[in-house]
């Protein structure tokens, strides 16, 4: 194929978040039911550090989207705040915990400022945003975590790191170096780093003939859902 044949173009630092939520496009070209991150439930990791007893407290869902996390953790007891960019997210959110009968607080935010929500959170859960940041949005975003933690506060954070193939599904891919240098002393405790996979949902036909045609490789489940690879981050807030 060639890039006259008609397949979309996927280039991910484009994605406009309201309008894929609003309009199921994330690429131009490209329309999906669900959208790649929605798994429709929380990320396998994250229900292994909730089990492991590593999420406590007033709980922060950061990028919430339309709540698999924050339903989830609200459904278990937690005290749930879920902020998201995207208002439609933030409404789908809504909708999905009253749904589910469970009590959780939603917002509109902008990640990197954070405003009126200082020292409120025990755990702060990022699950496939950082990566959705620009470098030089990366450094408030973590100034903003810092500051809505309370002292020996937890951040749990999964990002995509650079790796073959990268380019086709993560907006900015962060590097191994620049997350050592943002969680470091005297601000935080670096207590995990480590790769692992996050879920995504099976690629639709349109989308695997974008990957097929520019020779993408990725690994998937036995039920044909992506697994990329990221950063498991955990720091403690100084």
């Amino acid at each position: 194929m060639t890039e006259n044949d008609g397949t979309p173009r996927v280039v991910p630092s484009t994605i406009d978040y309201e309008h894929a939520y609003s309009s199921g496009m994330p690429f131009e070209g490209v329309t999906m039911d669900r959208l790649p991150w929605e798994i429709d439930r929380p990320q396998p990791l994250l229900v292994e550090f909730e089990q492991a007893g590593r999420i406590t407290g007033d709980v922060l869902d950061i990028g919430c989207g339309r709540g698999d996390t924050s339903v989830y953790l609200a459904g278990l007891g937690y005290r749930v705040t879920g902020l998201d960019f995207a208002p439609t997210a933030i409404e789908a959110a809504r909708a999905r915990a009253a749904e589910n009968g469970v009590a959780a607080s939603f917002a509109v935010a902008d990640a990197t400022v954070l405003a009126g929500y200082d020292n409120r959170f025990d755990t702060v859960v990022s699950s496939a945003l950082a990566h959705c940041l620009d470098a030089e949005q990366r450094k408030p975003y973590v100034a903003a975590l810092h500051r809505v933690l309370r002292p020996g506060g937890r951040l749990i954070q999964f990002c995509f790191c650079e790796a073959e193939y990268s380019d086709s599904y993560a907006p900015f891919a962060i590097g191994e170096d620049e997350l050592r240098t943002a969680f470091r002393a005297p601000d935080w405790q670096l207590t995990e780093f480590r790769r692992g996979k996050l879920t995504a949902i099976k690629p639709t036909p349109t989308l695997q003939e974008v990957f097929e045609r520019d020779g993408v490789q990725l690994e998937y489940d036995e039920d044909g859902s992506m697994l990329l690879p990221i950063w498991v981050v955990e720091a403690e807030r100084v």
